[in-house]
């Protein structure tokens, strides 16, 4: 058992209550800067995880994300609250009032929902990138900050995404170890947000509210996400608000609805690059309303400056490749990632990608290639083959329902998104909120009855309850045996956390030249860490590399803040 014997349902809480608190007044602060509207709560919500975020990777060059940062965090809110604390305080009672003004069927479904994220982050983790690098990039962080050359310990600690180094700034490292729970409190933003507009849908009968309003049918899926720091959860959640505001505010002269767009792109892209296309939706917006917002774009320009330079220079301390996971470009630093290294990582999950094999990947053309994976068994070929399907019907509707161009600039920055994806990283957990997103498009045409959708609805909680209480087997969904059980809600869970990690595994001590590191005695599979000390990498891996590649890690110093190089055999 744990031994830190306490509610952790009720530290979750807690926890997010101080989140929310700290982000309403960075994003007041940030709002300032870049003149955005703060006459409701989630937006303001939205821009202080950003500039928290940007914050954070920004300190994290210099030092540890620690008791230091959280200071500067404290002093940074008492600035920001005592300087307009009237007006933050009427923000709070709007939005007490909004949520007054739900209806009670919403208000009790906004209600269910809340407990159940509470509970689902409480279990065990199911994402299996947690185990492979989540959990290890954010004790890094919290530890040293971003450290010179650490992909070369394990080549998945370069692909540090900014919603790991926001997770690390509200881990509370310093005070608590089972704290990893921000996809959970982001997926309650979703979820406020898409409840919000249901309720504006029944009142006012809008279809777009309506479009948002079904994001919640998703948490069946969602669910298996928020018990770890999955990026995926925070681009589906804000890719559906960009997705909103854009096509509400497309025709807005307003520059600070043009302002927060691009806020959200530029925070999507910091979050995964993967997304990289969504930046042309604040793109096609400027030419518009240049002439009249020329003078004031400066600030804008430097945020997004600033997020394409933490982007650049985060990658290139912990890899070497600025461009990460790009590989053309890679410094000249005694600690850059040898491109053998990042090659093989990149290929072998490309093959897993495409679910084909090193032998198949050489023989099969590209169309027999995208064929197997349009076709491949079980959920993830049902997904690809409903998303292909979904964004090919979707331009009928929008010609004979929507024919607007907002609408028509979404879709097609959808298409250039998947293809993008396709060609590189055709996982679905990356692209299916577009599948979402067009295929609710396509639902609220074909199903308008309020009462059909009220029962969807009602549908859609209960299996998530079932998922979330019962422990299933998913074999006849995935081939993947790493994620073929659930992980379901226990009431050991409300006393004790479940820790970090799913695999419940020892460590040994293996040295090998100057590096001494941590390998779990039981191997789950190659990439596995789990929840070890600093340095921890599985020795499987390391003598894999070393036997194939001739390349081992290595420590540039006495002290692991000084980082790592590889060591190349003769």
């Amino acid at each position: 058992m744990d031994k830190y014997p306490t509610d952790k349902m009720a530290l979750i809480l807690v926890s997010w209550i101080y989140i929310a608190l700290t982000c309403v007044h960075m994003g007041w602060g940030l709002s300032f800067i870049l003149k955005l509207k703060t006459n409701s709560l989630i937006p303001v919500l939205v821009s202080g995880l950003f500039a928290t975020a940007m914050l954070a990777t920004l300190w994290a060059i210099f030092g540890r994300i620690h008791w230091e940062f959280h200071l500067l965090l404290l002093i940074l809110n008492g600035l920001i609250y005592f300087r307009n604390r009237d007006s933050i305080h009427q923000l709070y009672s709007d939005f007490a009032r909004e949520i007054h003004q739900l209806s009670q069927p919403i208000k009790a479904a906004l209600f269910i929902i809340t407990v159940l994220i509470v509970a689902q982050c409480a279990t065990a983790p199911f994402v299996i990138d947690n185990e492979t690098y989540y959990i290890q990039t954010i004790k890094w962080l919290n530890e040293y900050g971003l450290v010179k050359g650490l992909a070369n310990l394990h080549i998945s600690l370069g692909q540090v995404s900014g919603w790991h180094v926001l997770q690390s700034a509200f881990s509370f490292s310093f005070l608590y170890p089972n704290f990893n729970d921000l996809s959970g409190f982001c997926l309650l933003i979703g979820n406020v947000f898409a409840f919000f507009k249901l309720d504006q849908y029944f009142k006012s009968g809008n279809q777009l509210a309506l479009l948002i309003g079904l994001f919640p049918l998703a948490n069946i899926l969602f669910f298996q996400l928020i018990s770890a720091p999955s990026p995926d959860i925070a681009v589906y959640v804000f890719g559906f608000m960009l997705f909103y505001h854009f096509i509400e505010d497309f025709k807005s002269d307003d520059l600070a609805d043009f302002n927060f767009i691009a806020l959200l792109a530029f925070f999507i892209l910091f979050i995964k690059i993967t997304a990289f296309a969504l930046i042309l939706i604040p793109l096609v917006l400027l030419p518009v309303h240049f002439q009249k917002w020329k003078r004031q774009l400066l600030p804008t320009a430097l945020i997004g400056g600033l997020v394409f330079i933490l982007f650049v220079v985060k990658n290139a301390l912990v890899s070497g490749l600025p461009l990460f996971p790009l590989t053309f470009f890679r410094l000249p630093v005694d600690f850059a990632v040898p491109l053998s290294s990042a090659e093989f990582f990149f290929n072998s999950g490309k093959l897993c990608m495409f679910f084909v094999t090193p032998e198949e990947y050489q023989s099969m053309s590209t169309q027999q290639i995208v064929l197997k994976w349009l076709f491949a068994p079980k959920i993830s070929g049902l997904i690809n083959l409903s998303t292909v399907i979904i964004l090919l019907v979707s331009p009928i509707f929008i010609y004979k329902f929507y024919h607007k161009r907002a609408f028509w600039l979404i879709y097609v920055v959808s298409v250039v998104e998947f293809v993008l994806l396709l060609l590189s990283s055709p996982v679905y957990r990356y692209f299916i909120y577009l599948t979402l997103f067009w295929g609710y498009f396509i639902l609220i045409r074909v199903f308008q009855n309020k009462k059909i959708l009220s029962s969807v609805y009602i549908f859609s909680v209960l299996a998530t309850v079932f998922v979330l209480f019962f422990s299933l087997h998913f074999d006849r969904f995935t081939q993947n045996k790493l994620i073929s059980q659930n992980s379901p809600f226990s009431l050991k869970n409300v006393i004790f956390p479940h820790a970090n990690s799913k695999l419940q595994t020892a460590y040994e001590t293996v040295q090998n030249g100057n590096l001494k590191y941590y390998s779990p005695t039981h191997n789950s599979f190659f990439w596995a860490n789990g929840d070890g000390n600093l340095p921890c990498v599985n020795k499987e891996q390391i003598n894999y590399f070393e036997q194939t590649l001739g390349v081992v890690p290595q420590m540039r110093g006495n002290h692991l803040g000084n980082g790592f190089y590889t060591k190349t055999n003769p």
